[in-house]
């Protein structure tokens, strides 16, 4: 996996989240960056995933990915 893509992934989610919306489809990811390949944007965001820097959240009916900073506490 390629640091590059994992890099620019978390700028996006960055960026994207410094207005009202925290929360992201994988769709919005990959529309994102449209210069990166799907499946390389895919991969970054599962490791990213499996290192607790992104975390998903459900509302029940849908899953959004987040930075786990903006995670909501329990």
């Amino acid at each position: 996996m390629s640091a590059e893509i994992k890099e620019k992934v978390l700028e996006f989610f960055r960026e994207k989240s410094k207005g009202e919306k925290k929360k992201f489809y994988i769709k919005d990811v990959i529309k994102g960056l449209p210069a990166e390949d799907r499946h390389a944007i895919q991969e970054a965001v599962k490791e990213l995933l499996d290192e607790g820097v992104l975390k998903y959240w459900s509302s029940g009916s849908t899953t959004y990915l987040m930075l786990a900073e903006y995670f909501p506490k329990e």
